[in-house]
């Protein structure tokens, strides 16, 4: 698999179903709800590189967020 870095600034659903390895179907969710910024250029969809980087940095921060240490969730503690 390639380091993000490797990939052009304006990806294909193709690889950016690579880079999150997710299905072709979530990645046009995402496009269609807007999760991720896009561009039809001569009828495909492009999505800039930033875009990617920004929806992991987003579930990074999530996950640092809800994680406690101790392998529970902070937000759902019973």
């Amino acid at each position: 698999m390639k380091n993000i870095s490797e990939y052009p600034d304006l990806l294909t659903v193709k690889e950016v179903c690579e880079i999150l390895r997710i299905g072709r179907r979530t990645v046009y969710k995402y496009i269609n709800d807007s999760v991720l910024r896009s561009r039809n250029i001569a009828g495909k969809y492009r999505i800039p590189k930033i875009s990617v980087i920004n929806f992991i940095d987003a579930i990074n921060e999530d996950l640092c967020y809800n994680d406690n240490g101790d392998g529970s969730d902070a937000l759902h503690q019973d």
